[in-house]
């Protein structure tokens, strides 16, 4: 766009006047700029200090409004639900871990300031007195018919379980059953009394000296009785076949601060350690999702104010190195400061809260914001190496530079203000801290950057200025052949291009913390060593009959190891159960503490009843033919053994039987409470986790295989939500929260790609240069892909930020290349400030961003790890690639011969091809020597600027 005045693209630009103009008014007054920079500092500071909040759960990441954070929402209404501390005992055996799991349990319920809801069995022994309400109806009137045969016994008379009276009382029923077939009774009835007597005989057996086991003859009638009172007894929560003990608890938060529940977690440590040191032959860990989230916390401080303190030297260091002395980089390390004092009260008025995520805004801000002030001091430099005074050339550098610098810092912050626009509330909010922090840090550029470098060398001859690094000796090798230069770039972009296609994404959480936590290390434990998790799925219920059938289905899941509920332990039995289970009750009040004497039967009477035994024993059912040959067994051995030693065998067998029988009516008495079960009968400890508020009831799903595998992970919450469509839980909510983050980093990288384009249009009003512009990035960041691919080095939620960072830096280098292009004619040369700017920026922002890769933290070091990539290849896009496409791009000139083009290699020459140096030995920008020559702030036209006419003794 040149005017027939002659005048360069870059003097047409709508921003550099303004700018300019803005710096006259801060070199005019500089003490009040920095005074007010400086009042706003502090009030910044102290406003944060006071005022700005931290929110550390990963819910706090989430958008409430979507679906499946909706469902966890109403879950947290309902049971108001904090996640579980694990503390784990490891041991030899149970009898070492329980007394153990007791003595720690007393400790920890006792600490009612740090700990509530300590739970370390299911506390079941109230519920194991009811637990007649838990067999079927069926078995139940069983129960009640045989304590109705046994009213005798009950009575006292015990003389009705003798053997004889026994066989005789079923050899009725049997000849009940034969003679009334059309009942629906008798076959039943014949059934029972058939499996009675093979069981009698059995015993016989043994008794009259058979080698043969003993079993006893009375024995509970109720299978699911059985099964309900095993699951009752074993109520600690053990795990690893008892060689692993459990103790789950909730912390009680104090306070509000970036590592939520510290004070409590500290405690139960000191706790654990004192146990150490008192059972030293025993383990003690701790994990779940609060330990592990805090221990992340903390770890992920100390990890960014380290790198933050490395990054600010490394940054301040390179600074110095590149621009050749110590007050310039000061200066703009001071600038920095500044503004990211100021971006803390933004933080706080626009945002007021920092997140797990939004917490790396100072490693970004010192990444990206230091890069505004290295272009501006390198322009600095350049235009008083030229010959201009302090002011002239902070005004020529805000006319010159500003744009690009402007430009740059607006599109990058346009990068992250466009992550608002997505989904995932933690990407969110980091893209409004990110890019609120770096417009204030590029206003501040503008502003407190000039003032202070006036007033640190308005009197200073330009001759004791520093000499910035000239890096074009370093990038002329490459530039010298451009089409082979640039034919190679594109062969490893198309290299880099298969290795992409092998990137992969990590949704594994663990892989991200660091490997020495206790907390990680015992999570993995338990998952390899036992079937316990912290982690799993919920479903919430309105009925207990909806839960049992849910529970069914989730059981026949092969994704579903175990499901726990509670539900099942509160049944709700029916009025004529009721009563039975009252019946049981009353007849068992009273019973004695030993049974009586029983009489001897004779041998012949006792044959005669198995006689007729066998003859009632007609069926062809194998129970009835095996009652059959025991009867027929214990009938010939009667015939032949003595008198004495038969009296002695039956009178030991008829009392071992009625001490059997005694044994199991002690045990149904224990288990006869008539009162129905309810929720006060179980732990308040143990409801709180699955009843909720307005007695809705809980299921816990667990995974049969790791949650923390993405695709153990998906097939499990596609099985669950099978079931239940709304089931929720930590392993749902990671699943559709890593999903919601990746796709909004991917989204966030698009729209700001778009506003991107948008501002660069307007910017340079041409779409030619707006592509050109966005150049660097896609191509650096196809070369980084190609590299994460390559190495096996995987995105994960830690580093996606990678999307619009890089766009961000990768657009500031290709506006700045750009805009010097447009301030030059004829055949393109790359700008030796431009070069020194994008060279330092790229490094100082590796430095910032690369000393994450000292974090213990995986997370941290992966981001590191792959913004550095990410950085470098930028770094190699914008210096090398688009130099070289813009110098075939542009019209070509004759150069004369080579020999006398030694030391003016292609892209950096004295003057732009076809313009022939002004009167006074002015040159362009371009030039290969910053300070040998005079008049720097003339164009490369000749014509002197207006603004700041220089004294005739400085033109030459």
């Amino acid at each position: 766009m040149e005017s027939s005045e002659n005048r360069t693209t870059e003097e047409a630009s709508a921003l550099a006047w303004p700018l300019a103009m803005l710096t006259k008014l801060v070199i005019r007054l500089p003490v009040m700029t920095l005074l007010t920079a400086g009042i706003v500092a502090v009030a910044s500071v102290c406003l944060a200090i006071n005022f700005l909040g931290f929110k550390t759960s990963r819910l706090d990441l989430i958008n409430p409004q979507s679906s499946f954070n909706q469902l966890w929402l109403d879950y947290l209404d309902q049971f108001s639900a904090d996640d579980d501390v694990v503390v784990i005992i490891e041991g030899e055996n149970r009898e070492v871990i329980v007394p153990v799991m007791e003595e720690l349990y007393t400790r920890l319920a006792a600490d009612d300031q740090s700990f509530y809801a300590v739970l370390h069995e299911k506390g079941l022994s109230r519920i194991r007195e009811k637990g007649l309400h838990f067999v079927s109806d069926e078995e139940l009137e069983r129960i009640d018919r045989e304590l109705v045969r046994l009213d005798p016994v009950l009575d006292g008379n015990w003389e009705t379980i003798g053997v004889a009276q026994l066989v005789w009382g079923l050899n009725q029923q049997l000849n009940w059953a034969r003679t009334h077939p059309e009942d629906p009774a008798a076959k039943h009835i014949a059934s029972d009394s058939s499996r009675q007597l093979d069981r009698l005989g059995d015993n016989l057996l043994a008794a009259l000296g058979e080698d043969r086991p003993d079993q006893p003859f009375w024995s509970p009638p109720s299978k699911s009785l059985t099964a309900m009172m095993s699951q009752i007894d074993s109520d600690y929560f053990l795990a690893n076949d008892g060689q692993m003990g459990l103790i789950l608890l909730r912390l009680v938060k104090q306070g509000e601060s970036f590592s939520q529940g510290t004070e409590a977690i500290t405690r139960l440590r000191e706790i654990l350690d004192q146990f150490k040191r008192s059972y030293p032959k025993l383990r003690f860990g701790l994990t779940g999702l609060p330990v592990m989230e805090n221990d992340e916390m903390q770890r992920s401080q100390i990890d960014m104010a380290e790198a933050s303190i490395v990054s600010l030297i490394g940054v301040a260091i390179l600074f110095c190195a590149g621009f050749g002395g110590l007050r310039h980089p000061l200066l703009a390390v001071g600038t920095l400061i500044v503004g990211m004092a100021c971006a803390m009260g933004f933080i706080t008025l626009g945002v007021g809260h920092l997140n797990i995520l939004s917490v790396s805004f100072g490693v970004i801000l010192i990444g990206l914001g230091i890069d505004f002030g290295i272009h501006y001091v390198a322009r600095y430099l350049k235009s008083r190496g030229d010959g201009a005074t302090a002011a002239e050339a902070l005004v020529g550098t805000a006319r010159d530079i500003g744009p690009g610098i402007f430009t740059g810092g607006v599109t990058t912050a346009v990068a992250f203000f466009t992550a608002s626009l997505t989904d995932f509330t933690g990407v969110a909010e980091l893209g409004i801290i990110a890019g609120g922090g770096l417009l204030i840090c590029l206003f501040v550029s503008l502003t407190v950057l000039p003032a202070s470098i006036y007033l640190a060398d308005r009197n200073r001859n330009r001759h004791t200025l520093p000499r910035p690094l000239k890096v074009e000796a370093w990038i002329y090798p490459l530039l010298r052949a451009p089409r082979g230069t640039l034919a190679f770039s594109l062969i490893l972009c198309v290299g880099a291009g298969f290795g992409a296609s092998r990137m992969q994404y990590d949704h594994n959480l663990l892989n991200l913390q660091p490997v020495d936590v206790e907390s990680v290390q015992w999570e993995h434990k338990l998952l390899n060593d036992s079937d316990r998790s912290v982690w799993f799925a919920l479903s919430i219920a309105p009925t207990r009959q909806e839960l049992l059938a849910r529970k069914q289905q989730f059981e026949q899941l092969k994704t579903v190891d175990r499901v726990e509920e509670i539900a099942s332990l509160i049944p709700v039995p029916s009025r004529a159960k009721l009563e039975i289970i009252r019946r049981v009750h009353g007849r068992l009040e009273t019973l004695p503490e030993s049974p009586q004497m029983i009489d001897t039967p004779e041998a012949g009477q006792l044959g005669q009843l198995l006689a007729d035994s066998q003859r009632l024993l007609l069926a062809e059912d194998d129970i009835s033919q095996s009652a059959y040959r025991r009867l027929g067994q214990v009938r010939e051995i009667l015939r032949g053994m003595p008198q004495s030693r038969y009296q002695m065998s039956m009178a030991d067998l008829q009392q071992r039987t009625a001490g059997e029988l005694l044994q199991w009516l002690y045990s149904l008495q224990a288990v006869s409470n008539p009162e129905p079960p309810s929720t006060d009968d179980l732990p308040e400890a143990l409801v709180t986790r699955f009843v909720g508020k307005n007695n809705q009831l809980l299921l816990r799903i667990y995974p049969q295989g790791s949650i923390w595998d993405m695709e153990d992970l998906e097939r499990f919450v596609a099985d669950v939500e099978s079931v239940d469509s709304k089931a929720t839980g930590q392993p749902l909510q990671t699943f559709y929260a890593s999903r919601q983050m990746q796709n909004s980093y991917i989204h966030a990288a698009i729209y700001s790609l778009i506003v991107v384009l948008i501002i660069l249009l307007l910017d340079f009003r041409s779409l030619r240069h707006s592509m050109l512009a966005i150049l660097p990035v896609g191509f650096g960041a196809l070369l980084m892909f190609g590299i994460l691919g390559f190495n096996d080095i995987p995105l994960n939620p830690a580093n996606m930020i990678v999307l619009p960072l890089i766009l961000g830096i990768g657009i500031d280098d290709g506006v700045h290349v750009i805009h010097d292009y447009r301030r030059q004619r004829g055949g393109y040369c790359l700008g030796a400030s431009t070069a020194a700017g994008i060279v330092v920026t790229s490094l100082t922002t590796m430095i910032g961003f690369g000393s994450l890769m000292l974090a213990e933290h995986r997370g941290l070091a992966s981001l590191g790890r792959v913004l550095t990539i990410g950085v470098a290849c930028c770094l190699f896009t914008s210096l090398v690639m688009l130099p070289v496409i813009l110098t075939l791009l542009s019209p070509r000139s004759d150069e004369g011969d080579p020999a006398d083009r030694k030391s003016q290699p292609l892209g950096f020459r004295s003057q732009p091809p076809g313009i022939s140096a002004a009167p006074g030995g002015n040159h362009s920008e371009d030039s290969a020597d910053f300070g040998n020559q005079s008049g720097g702030f003339e164009k490369s036209t000749g014509k002197e600027r207006k603004d700041f006419p220089i004294p005739p003794s400085r033109r030459g």
